[in-house]
């Protein structure tokens, strides 16, 4: 076998091989060389340039598609590979079939053979490398972005021939063609760009419909590339087409004629749609951070989640009334929300206190406190269980929103235009950081300096709090019933009352006047009414427990108790409804219109200042599945992008080494309320264009809070400094309400297609969020 030095220079020689001074030019090339090694160069030169009559069967020896070509006299079977090997060549070899050209396209790189001794040179070079880790490589999802066509697209499979720039000839065939636009396969061998022009024309179909100006070359712009699942010997080109073909036009409304090509529509936009708001919505179903409407300064709407109820229940005082309002205050509100702001945040501090039996809540935006009112806030509340730090994220909702949302929604166009801004509230409390707010020292200002951080405790919430989805929340249906009771309370003197509506659970009731008690107090009732019809009926003294009470003290809702004598109420309670449920009316359950939703999912899924993120389980192992970002892609996502290379996005230094921890145990089946949390620190350093390396530590990983901050002050120092809050749900019932009817519309066009979504939906098993906290953690560790 030559050394490669004699192999270039053999490469060299060959353009002269059969000028008239080749001997000179061989003298001077090979002066430095031996005999023997001149005698060998030239042996091989001329066994390679000899005339070959050997016929090219590439059929089953490449990754492409061979077709015949008559080349010098010989029919012989090339892929698109060989053919621009053949045509690249041939000028070398003087314009003749030679040996060497033989084994030029014998030895093409998309052989089989070939392709085989790469890989066997790869596996050793990847066995002595260090290897990635693929498990939590994630595809990107642009959540609030839906792939819309003005014009159908018909399925058409027809031979294409494509120019790429430097004069490549391609061979492919089409998918699908529309009058701005098409798809085409074609083979992986050739390099393909974002933005590059190609030149195609379509020989079958100008057979086919005798048309010659088929065969006129139309421009296209490659607007996107997309590898094959299940072959990597091809892709997909996606195509706008920049230059006017009328015969192209006339071609597909001639085949849109025909009965079979009639029904052959691409719903490949349709798809895309359909998988990214399936993957919204299992967001949206698990989200952490809690949405809110206003109109000004008035809230209107929080949209709630079994996984972000906590938040809402938060600020319910001691009658179990929504308070929350006075946490987004009017001050607060024109301060966030003023005109000219895209947005607009602020990171809150709160707590509750207990007072004679009644709810307190104190909070303070970062910009209201001084330095010693807010270490004096943090001492005193970080104290405490009832310790809360949200962030508060308000955006505006531009004219652009409201137009969209009236081909959305237009029944519901005049109840959303009075909305003027969107809100997150996103919890950071962490329970192992509450000491950090209390490691300066405590200042001597006296204990009323926080009194002017007390809410009011009226007026009350007026806002809605609506389910994600619309679908009923109620464990059991309630009727309309009104009968004389008694209610007895340990500390209070017995009052009468009438029912409103019941439950075999439940009761709602209405008092003669107000009884200050308040959530969680256990009462007796006595149906009077009823007991003076059966006096046997165990309806005196039922324990209920109190859920809610009016602002008035005059309305009380509560559920039953436990207990034998609890028991048997329920259950002669439960025999008096069966027996009378068709003369009691059913108090209807108030849900949200589908169109309200679809319009508030629309605004919020354009505006995402966290990173959600999916599993599955594949082989029994946990591995990440997909995340969603908007575009322009945010930084974190970028740097998920860059660990994995530049081709990928992977989230290995969040979850490498602790995959049980943050993956695997939290998103077991089990249904939970509040989500797991974790928080995450990055120390990232940057060499050049290699990927970037990153060290990533747990909060409870350090030994000391010295050690943690000494960790952020060597990060910021030799790098960058990334905080992040890292929350996890198991995913129990991936689909919702809302995109089962988006699957069953896609069902109607393309069955199996929807069938492969909905297995891909339901495959998942875990949902989580990623947020940047970075700034947080420096202010609470007065890092700044």
């Amino acid at each position: 076998m030559l050394p490669d030095t004699q192999k270039g220079l053999i490469e060299q020689l060959i353009p002269v091989y059969d000028s008239e001074d080749f001997d000179d030019v061989f003298q001077m090339m090979t002066q430095d060389a031996s005999g023997p090694v001149k005698l060998q160069i030239k042996m091989e030169l001329n066994r390679i340039m000899a005339p070959c009559y050997q016929i090219v069967d590439l059929r089953g020896r490449v990754n492409g598609e061979c077709r015949p070509y008559e080349l010098n006299g010989l029919v012989h079977w090339l892929d698109d590979v060989a053919l621009n090997t053949y045509h690249k060549r041939i000028k070398i070899f003087g314009g003749k079939y030679r040996v060497g050209l033989y084994e030029a396209l014998m030895n093409t790189r998309n052989n089989f053979r070939v392709l085989h001794q790469q890989q066997k040179q790869t596996t050793v070079t990847e066995a002595s490398a260090p290897q990635r880790d693929t498990q939590f490589d994630a595809t990107l999802i642009r959540f609030g972005h839906y792939l819309t066509r003005q014009e159908n697209r018909l399925r058409m499979s027809t031979p294409v021939n494509l120019t790429l720039p430097f004069n490549q000839h391609v061979h492919g065939t089409t998918s699908d063609l529309s009058y701005s636009g098409a798809k085409f396969k074609v083979p992986s061998a050739f390099k393909y760009g974002l933005g590059q022009t190609i030149k195609a024309t379509f020989p079958k179909l100008a057979e086919d419909y005798r048309d010659k100006r088929l065969n006129q070359e139309t421009e296209y712009r490659i607007v996107g590339i997309d590898d094959s699942k299940d072959n990597d010997s091809f892709r997909w080109l996606r195509l706008k087409r920049i230059s006017d073909n009328i015969a192209i036009r006339e071609a597909i409304d001639r085949s849109q004629r025909t009965p079979q090509q009639r029904v052959r529509k691409n719903y490949d936009d349709k798809v895309i749609q359909v998988r990214t708001k399936g993957y919204e919505h299992c967001y949206l179903k698990h989200t952490t951070s809690m949405p809110m409407f206003f109109a000004g300064d008035q809230l209107k709407y929080c949209l709630l989640t079994n996984h972000n109820r906590h938040i809402w229940d938060n600020w319910h005082d001691e009658r179990n009334q929504p308070v929350i309002n006075h946490l987004l205050s009017k001050e607060r509100m024109a301060t966030l929300g003023k005109p000219g702001l895209k947005q607009c945040s602020t990171l809150i501090y709160s707590f509750c206190h207990e007072h004679d039996n009644k709810s307190y809540y104190y909070s303070a935006a970062l910009p209201e406190l001084t330095k010693e009112q807010r270490s004096l806030f943090w001492h005193v509340g970080a104290a405490r269980k009832s310790w809360r730090v949200s962030r508060l994220t308000i955006q505006p909702i531009e004219p652009e929103d409201l137009a969209r949302l009236q081909e959305i929604a237009p029944d519901m166009y005049e109840q959303l235009n009075k909305l003027t801004h969107i809100g997150i509230l996103q919890d950071l409390t962490n329970e192992h950081a509450q000491p950090d707010y209390r490691l300066a020292v405590k200042p001597k200002l006296p204990g009323r300096t926080l009194q002017s951080f007390r809410h009011p405790r009226n007026p009350v919430a007026t806002a809605k709090a609506i389910f994600f989805d619309p679908k009923p929340q109620r464990s059991e249906s309630r009727f309309k019933f009104e009968t004389k009771v008694l209610l007895q309370h340990q500390t209070q003197p017995p009052v009468e009352g009438t029912s409103v509506d019941l439950s075999i659970h439940g009761l709602n009731l209405n008092l003669s006047y107000p009884l200050p008690i308040k959530r969680g107090d256990n009462v007796s009732i006595t149906f009077e009414d009823l007991q003076k019809r059966d006096k046997k009926a165990p309806l005196s003294q039922i324990p209920y427990t109190v859920v809610r009470v009016s602002p008035d003290f005059t309305n009380i809702q509560m559920t039953t108790g436990s207990g034998a004598i609890a028991m048997k109420g329920e259950q002669y309670l439960r025999r008096l409804i069966q027996q009378n449920e068709q003369a009691l009316p059913v108090v209807a359950e108030r849900l949200p219109k589908g169109e309200l939703l679809l319009a508030m999912h629309q605004m919020l899924l354009t505006r995402l200042n966290t990173i959600p993120y999916f599993t599955e389980k594949e082989n029994h192992k946990v591995k990440l599945k997909a995340f969603g970002c908007n575009f322009p892609i945010p930084a974190l996502p970028k740097l998920f992008n860059q660990v994995a290379g530049g081709a990928l996005f992977s989230l290995e230094p969040i979850f490498k080494n602790r995959l049980n921890r943050m993956l695997a145990e939290p998103m077991r089946p089990v249904e939970i309320r509040k989500p797991y949390i974790h928080e995450l620190y990055l120390w990232i350093e940057r060499n050049g264009d290699q990927p970037p390396r990153i060290e990533s530590r747990l909060i409870d990983e350090f030994d000391s809070i010295e050690e943690r901050i000494q960790f952020i002050k060597q990060a910021r120092r030799k790098g960058e400094f990334m905080a992040l809050r890292v929350t996890a749900v198991p995913v129990l019932e991936p689909m919702t309400a809302l995109s089962g009817m988006e699957l069953s519309e896609l069902a109607r066009m393309t069955l199996h297609r929807a069938r492969t979504l909905e297995n891909e939906f339901t495959s998942l098993i875990g949902c989580g969020e990623i947020y940047d906290i970075t700034d947080e953690v420096l202010i609470r560790l007065e890092l700044t």
